[in-house]
């Protein structure tokens, strides 16, 4: 049971599901996920599993911090409501850890991901409104005496786009409001991009102007959709030794804010209303800068200007056309739909008046042998009233019995034509079911940037809204805000990367003291440690995935031979599990999780194998025994060395060598009502062994491949 205290309005929620591997967002002690509390869906911040297993040797010093923040968090939401504040609804405990769990009303998006999933530039009237409720929580804010001091995009959230709300209070300070200005503190804890020179100082003094300072770097990247990039805060210069005027010294002279933020500033119109606001806020004295509540009286005339008014029409205008053109489309679909189904009616009267004929001819016949039947019986009668005419009855009776014999086989002809009809009938209907499946369509394909170094033939991950990729060195490379970032060298190489429980982690591999690894690591605080217990079998290269608080190893390398074995483990109780092998021998399988359904391409160069895709339940995998035979194999992929991947349910088939072993651009769907491959859409440059990853919004990355080493693309489906 769930309850908020020390608040006017009081929540008791009676049942919650908190579900873990829907991740709203993460964060280096925790990650936000969905949770639903009675029939209220919501938000759930929590601690990561691991920092409850770390331990110190002086408590209550640094692994002590991330609670400490934590219970603030929760402490503070629950004394506070404000409407442009995120909701606070209570705290729970995790029945799994016993760890406590704050419950948060759900937003749609981030402020980050809505400037950056935008298609254009944000409408006026939208970014006044998001400015303006910014300016009115931290109005609120300040005048209790808390200054939020990590106020940034990713801690602003919007509910359909266009209102904004403040989160994430775990680094807030509270201040006595008739001291002007804090003493000196420890280092400010929020976004370098966002801090106001006073917090960067050494030591940092400053006041609840640095959330103003913040805010101005807000308004200018909501105007200009980009995040901030500002220059180096000191510049090296000679100026006369204080000693000695004759000789020179270099110093570090600071440099003025607006100036290391020009080139961001400079992309807004000069003429723009939030432009003066947003340079009275960046300037480098606090005092200079504007307070919240100037903020809001001055954000608040701009709702009244004609310019707001008609961006607010526009963008009312074209909301409507949209739903019109949406409007149009669907009764084209249902137009579209009704001819086909008055098709489908057709045919089906067709086939039951067939069947009614059908069904008053075998009447008939039945009719006509009940009707021989008894003649032959009369026939006998009369046999039996009378020997003189025996032998003539006799060959009347064999006459009819032919005739009955005759009947009996017309009649069994009729009833397969019924069984035939039948069958008929019934696959019209699952023809008609199979038509309404809406098919995958590509909306665009964009080039990213190419790869740091050559990839192929290894793995590759996701977790929240970030692409992990290894080639088979030590080195694991971030894809996120389309850049590339270098990951500190593992102690493995030729391993497997995969998430687990939102932890990026490596499964087998090759190490100084194993040829063939058993040992997980999972990059936990920017290291990679052990986390995992050792897999019963050291192997490099294999295929993993994981659902569901099960973890799958398949295949791989051992002994220098291909390997069939498939190992599971159980990250909640941490037990490992040999079941049934793979039926062929594979070094690295591409593999995927589409609904409750493991499937491999074992990528062997074996005859036909080499185009096989076999599939098997979790459930089955976690019941069966080592001997049983549960691994399926389902329609035959049309090209080999493919790479499998699951896109909004869907599970794609991307690249591979075609039969005359070229490299292709096909990205192929498994249509599963049917139980065949089509393909979907082309790439832009043909490659086999390719990486992929399936990020938020219907969006599948892919990376690299035999003829393309370092070529990169996203691909958008409906």
């Amino acid at each position: 049971m769930a309850e908020r205290p020390n608040c006017e309005q009081k929540y008791i929620f009676r049942i919650v599901q908190l579900f873990k591997n829907d991740t709203l967002g993460t964060g280096s002690y925790g990650a936000v996920c969905k949770a639903k509390c009675d029939q209220l869906l919501c938000a759930a911040k929590l601690l990561y599993p691991v920092l409850f297993q770390m331990t110190a040797p002086d408590p209550g010093k640094e692994h002590r911090q991330p609670f400490k923040r934590f219970e603030f968090e929760c402490q503070f939401l629950s004394r506070i409501n404000h409407p442009n504040i995120v909701q606070y609804l209570g705290t729970y405990r995790d029945p799994d850890t016993n760890a406590p769990v704050l419950l948060m009303e759900l937003m749609d998006e981030s402020l980050t991901h809505f400037l950056e999933s935008s298609p254009g530039n944000i409408p006026y009237h939208i970014q006044v409104n998001l400015s303006s409720d910014i300016a009115q929580a931290l109005a609120f804010l300040h005048s209790n005496g808390i200054i939020h001091r990590d106020l940034s995009s990713n801690n602003v959230l919007l509910i359909a786009g266009s209102r904004a709300k403040v989160t994430d209070f775990g680094m807030s300070k509270f201040r006595d409001i008739n001291i002007t200005r804090l003493a000196t503190m420890t280092t400010c804890p929020g976004t370098p991009a966002f801090m106001s020179p006073e917090a960067l100082n050494e030591p940092p003094v400053y006041t609840e102007k640095l959330d103003n300072f913040s805010f101005g770097v807000l308004l200018v990247q909501t105007t200009t959709r980009q995040f901030p990039n500002p220059t180096n805060r000191f510049v090296n210069v000679q100026i006369p030794d204080p000693r000695n005027p004759i000789h020179l010294v270099e110093a570090k002279l600071p440099i003025p804010e607006l100036e290391r933020r020009q080139a961001h500033i400079s992309l807004i119109e000069p003429t723009h209303p939030l432009l003066p606001i947003a340079r009275h806020c960046l300037k480098d004295r606090d005092i200079e800068r504007l307070s919240s509540q100037q903020l809001c009286q001055t954000l608040d005339p701009l709702k009244k200007t004609a310019r707001y008014q008609e961006s607010s029409q526009q963008n009312m205008h074209q909301l409507i056309r949209e739903k019109d053109e949406q409007l149009q489309a669907n009764r084209e679909t249902i137009t579209h739909k009704n001819e086909q189904l008055q098709t489908k009616d057709l045919k089906n009267g067709e086939l039951t008046t067939s069947l009614c004929q059908k069904t008053k001819e075998m009447q008939t016949l039945q009719d006509a042998d009940e009707a021989r039947e008894r003649q032959l019986k009369r026939l006998n009668q009369k046999l039996l009233s009378s020997e003189d005419n025996t032998a003539a009855l006799q060959q009347a009776i064999d006459q009819r019995d032919r005739e009955v014999t005759q009947l009996r086989e017309i009649l069994a002809n009729k009833n397969e034509e019924i069984h035939d009809l039948s069958t008929r009938v019934h696959q019209v209907a699952l023809q008609d079911e199979q038509a309404t499946v809406t098919p995958m369509k590509r909306v665009t394909i964009e080039s990213l940037p190419d790869a740091p170094v050559d990839i192929g033939y290894g793995s590759s991950t996701v977790i929240g809204n970030k692409a992990y990729f290894n080639n088979g060195n030590k080195i694991v490379y971030e894809f996120s805000n389309k850049q590339w970032h270098k990951l500190p060298p593992c102690t493995n190489t030729y391993f497997t990367i995969v998430s687990v429980n939102d932890m990026l982690t490596t499964v087998g591999g090759q190490s100084d003291t194993q040829r063939y690894s058993n040992i997980f690591y999972s990059y936990i605080k920017n290291k990679w440690v052990k986390h995992f217990p050792p897999m019963p079998t050291g192997r490099r290269r294999p295929g993993a995935v994981y659902a569901n608080n099960t973890l799958v190893v398949a295949g791989g390398l051992c002994d220098s031979k291909k390997i069939a074995t498939v190992e599971i483990l159980n990250t909640s109780n941490m037990r490992w599990s040999i079941v049934s092998s793979l039926p062929v021998l594979t070094n690295q399988p591409s593999t995927a999780i589409c609904g409750d359904y493991v499937y491999i391409h074992p990528q062997t160069s074996d005859g036909q194998e080499k185009y096989s895709v076999y599939k098997c339940s979790l459930s089955q995998l976690t019941e069966s025994q080592p001997s049983s035979a549960i691994w399926e194999k389902i329609a035959t992929l049309p090209v080999c060395w493919s790479s499998l991947v699951t896109v909004n349910g869907h599970l794609l088939a991307v690249g591979g060598w075609n039969s005359n072993r070229d490299n292709t651009t096909d990205i192929i769907l498994y249509q599963h009502n049917m139980t065949t491959w089509t393909v979907v859409s082309q790439m832009s440059t043909p490659r086999s062994l390719c990486l992929t990853a399936a990020l938020p919004g219907n969006k599948l990355m892919v990376v690299g491949g035999d003829g393309a080493l370092r070529k990169c693309a996203v691909a958008t489906f409906l």
